[in-house]
């Protein structure tokens, strides 16, 4: 993920840290403000645009800073800015593979609310314009989603299956130790499918959600769901 000083510290949110690199947050603001938008007001954008000459400048900030990690064998960056810059960065590193958080548009929408940072309309065409550009531009062998909630029910079973895609090795004595953290403390909302469906969203944005759960394996209904490959309950003790 980089070296500590180049991840931005924690905050009231995120007390354990956001895990956010501060150079690959900087070139996708610059993206994103090179064709005038931002995070928060995703900018049109036309096929091909990552081939942009307006971009070369910051194609070559990006190559120096992916450079930075050759020699790891195992390395990545999270920001929620890729949702919308991803072909930029698969143009420029073609096998990455994507691990896509999912969360209920609503608690979304709440959280940027209780943050004053924009109502509810806005949150969730939002969520949606996010989701559906990350889903338009990556192939189907290229990504993962997994939902929040799950952590909160199955977490030794959800870890695996995400390191199993990523090809991350780990101890059982290592994902015991990370299933062992509680987000309790950072769970401020909690909304059911049925509760999003009933607040009258966008067809657009309740099948685009439902598709995800699916790709997912989650189910407000069901949560303990799916069973183990062996056969057995999949089940674990709610973590609070």
């Amino acid at each position: 993920m980089g070296p500590q000083d180049q991840l931005f510290a924690s905050g009231p949110d995120n007390p354990d840290g956001y895990w956010e690199h501060k150079n690959f947050r900087a070139i996708n603001e610059r993206i994103l403000g090179t064709f005038g938008g931002g995070w928060d007001l995703p900018p049109s954008l036309a096929a091909g645009w990552y081939e942009d000459e307006r971009l070369r400048p910051l194609r070559s900030e990006a190559e120096r800073l992916l450079r930075e990690f050759d020699g790891h064998e195992r390395w990545g960056w999270k920001d929620p800015r890729n949702s919308l810059t991803l072909p930029f960065w698969m143009d420029l590193f073609p096998e990455v593979r994507v691990v896509v958080c999912l969360r209920n548009p609503l608690e979304v929408a709440q959280s940027l609310r209780k943050r004053a940072m924009s109502s509810y309309a806005f949150s969730l065409n939002l969520w949606t314009i996010h989701n559906q550009r990350l889903l338009d531009a990556l192939p189907e062998d290229r990504y993962i989603v997994t939902h929040y909630e799950t952590y909160f029910y199955r977490p030794t079973v959800e870890l695996r299956r995400v390191l199993d895609f990523l090809r991350l090795p780990a101890s059982d004595q290592l994902v015991a130790r990370a299933r062992t953290s509680t987000l309790k403390s950072l769970r401020h909302h909690s909304v059911t499918t049925q509760q999003l469906l009933e607040a009258n969203v966008s067809p657009q944005l309740s099948d685009l959600y439902l598709r995800l759960c699916r790709q997912a394996g989650w189910d407000d209904d069901r949560p303990f769901f799916p069973r183990r490959p062996d056969g057995g309950d999949a089940t674990e003790e709610v973590l609070v």
